[in-house]
C-alpha cells in the first residue's frame, strides 16, 4: 500500500467512495452545466431573433424603434455605411468596424448568424471584451435595402450559470462528505462481524480449541467466512483430539509391555548365572510382538480418514472369508467354519478387508468355547459379514463401548493378554472407511459382530 493511501479497510473504503463521488459529481456538474449553457444560449438566440424581427418591421414601415436597455444593434446600408447603431456599441469598442451588409443577390428573407468581438481597450468594463453571437436580417423598404444586426446578450445565461455554479460549489462537497461518512459507517457495520471473528480467533490456542467464531445472521460473504472458519476449527480440534488420543493411548498401552520387557531383562541380568535365557528371549519376543501390534494399530487409527482416498479396487469378500477360514483351520483353538452365499464383490483394498476380518476372528476366537461361524450374505444391496462365537456374549449395555479404544469390560470378555484392545476399534474404522458399518448384536448365547459393506455396482 502506498504511503498516502490508508491501510485500514474502513478508511480506504470511505476514501474510495469520496473520490468516486467527487469524480462522478464533478463530471455530472460539468455535463449539466454544458447542457444548461447550450439550452440557455439557444433560448437567448431565439429571443434575439424575435426582437430582430420586431426591429426589422419597424424599419420596414419607416418608424424605427430602437431596442431598449443595453441592447447592441447596428443598421448598415448596401454600401457598408452605418445608418444607426446602439450607443453602447461605440462606447464599448471605440475602434469598432461596422458589420458587412447582406450580399448583393440576397433574397428578401435573408438572415445570418455570425460572430463579433468587442475590444473595449481601456474601458473599465473589461468583461465586455468577449465574442458575441450576432443575428442579422435584410430589410427592403422599396427605396433602399438595409441590413439590421442585433447582438445576443449573454448576461442572463451567465447569471443563471453563475447561480448554478455557486449552488453546486456548496452541494457537491457536501455530497462528497455525506457519501464518505455513509461509506465509513457502512464499512464499519459490515466489518463488525469480521472484528468479532478476529477477537474470537485471537482466543484460540492449543488449550482452547473449543472456541468458535460468531456467525452473523446475514447470508453474505462474512457469514460464509465465519461458517468456513468454524468448519476449519472443527477439523483442527478433531486433529488435535486425535493426536491427544494417540499420545495418551500410546503412553498408556506401551507402558505395560515395556515394563514387562524391562523387568524380565533386569531380573535375568541380576541372576545371569541362573536365568533361563531361552525362556527370557521367548518372553521378550512376545512383548516385542505385542508392542509391534499396538504400534501398528495406533498408527493406522491416527491417520485422518479425510486424507485417505476412496478405495477403487474390487475385492470379493467370499475369497477373503475363504482364505481367513483356511488359515484358522491350521491353528489350535476353537473350530472356525464359514457359510458363504456366493461371490460378494465390494469396493475396497484387499489388505484392509483381510485385516477387518482377521481382527473380528481374533476377537471371536479368544472368547469362543468351541466354534466360530463366519456367515456372508447379501441384503438390500449390501454384503453382510457376520462373525458369531459361542462364548459368553456381550451385554447389551456394552455393545457400543466394545468399539472404544482399549475398552475393558467387567465380564468374561475383558481384554486378556493376547489382544491389544484396538482390534474392534480398527475393524470399525476400516468398515467406515469403506462406506460401511460395524456393530455388535446378540448371538444367543455368544456374541455376533455384523459388518455391512456396499456391493460393487449395486
Amino acid at each position: 500500500m502506498s504511503g498516502w493511501w490508508p491501510s485500514s479497510v474502513r478508511r480506504s473504503t470511505a476514501l474510495s467512495a469520496a473520490l468516486l463521488c467527487a469524480v462522478v459529481f464533478t463530471l455530472g456538474w460539468l455535463g449539466t452545466r454544458e447542457l444548461l449553457s447550450s439550452r440557455l444560449s439557444s433560448s437567448a438566440v431565439n429571443a434575439t431573433r424575435a426582437e430582430l424581427a420586431r426591429l426589422a418591421d419597424s424599419y420596414r414601415i419607416g418608424q424605427p424603434v430602437p431596442p431598449a436597455g443595453d441592447a447592441l444593434f447596428e443598421v448598415v446600408d448596401d454600401s457598408g455605411r452605418p445608418v444607426a447603431s446602439s450607443e453602447n456599441l461605440r462606447r464599448w469598442d471605440p475602434a469598432w468596424t461596422p458589420l458587412p451588409p447582406a450580399p448583393a443577390g440576397a433574397s428578401a428573407n435573408w438572415e445570418v448568424t455570425t460572430k463579433a468581438t468587442l475590444k473595449p481597450g481601456d474601458h473599465p468594463q473589461w468583461r465586455e471584451y468577449r465574442e458575441y453571437t450576432v443575428v442579422g436580417k435584410v430589410i427592403d423598404s422599396g427605396e433602399r435595402r438595409l441590413t439590421v444586426y442585433l447582438f445576443v446578450l449573454p448576461w442572463d445565461t451567465l447569471q443563471t450559470l453563475g447561480t448554478f455554479d455557486d449552488t453546486l460549489v456548496f452541494f457537491v462537497p457536501l455530497a462528497v462528505l455525506i457519501t464518505a461518512l455513509a461509506a465509513w459507517l457502512a464499512a464499519g457495520r459490515a466489518l463488525r462481524p469480521v472484528e468479532a471473528i478476529r477477537r474470537e480467533l485471537a482466543e484460540v490456542s492449543g488449550t482452547r480449541l473449543d472456541r468458535r467464531v460468531p456467525v452473523p445472521p446475514s447470508r453474505d460473504e462474512v457469514a460464509r467466512l465465519a461458517t468456513t472458519t468454524n468448519a476449519t476449527l472443527d477439523r483442527l480440534q478433531q486433529a488435535y483430539d486425535q493426536q491427544e488420543r494417540f499420545v495418551a493411548d500410546a503412553s498408556h498401552e506401551l507402558r505395560s509391555p515395556l515394563a514387562n520387557l524391562r523387568t524380565g531383562l533386569e531380573v535375568a541380568l541380576t541372576h545371569a548365572d541362573r536365568a533361563d535365557w531361552p525362556a527370557v528371549a521367548r518372553q521378550s519376543l512376545l512383548d516385542v510382538q505385542r508392542l509391534q501390534r499396538i504400534t501398528a494399530d495406533l498408527l493406522q487409527l491416527a491417520v485422518d480418514p479425510a486424507e485417505i482416498p476412496a478405495p477403487e479396487g474390487v475385492v470379493d469378500l467370499a475369497d477373503v472369508v475363504g482364505e481367513q477360514v483356511a488359515e484358522r483351520a491350521l491353528e489350535p483353538g476353537p473350530a472356525v467354519v464359514s457359510d458363504v452365499d456366493g461371490p460378494m464383490p465390494v469396493s475396497g483394498e484387499p489388505v484392509q478387508l483381510e485385516r477387518l476380518l482377521r481382527n473380528l476372528l481374533d476377537n471371536a476366537v479368544r472368547h469362543a468355547r468351541s466354534t466360530v461361524t463366519v456367515r456372508l450374505s447379501r441384503e438390500a444391496g449390501e454384503a453382510v459379514l457376520e462373525v458369531i462365537d459361542d462364548g459368553p456374549g456381550i451385554p447389551a449395555a456394552d455393545r457400543e463401548r466394545v468399539f472404544d479404544r482399549f475398552a475393558r469390560l467387567d465380564d468374561a470378555r475383558a481384554r486378556d493378554a493376547g489382544g491389544t484392545g484396538l482390534g474392534l476399534t480398527l475393524a470399525r474404522d476400516i468398515a467406515v472407511r469403506h462406506g460401511g458399518s460395524l456393530l455388535a448384536a446378540d448371538g444367543d448365547p455368544g456374541a455376533r459382530l455384523i459388518a455391512r459393506l456396499p456391493l460393487r455396482g449395486m
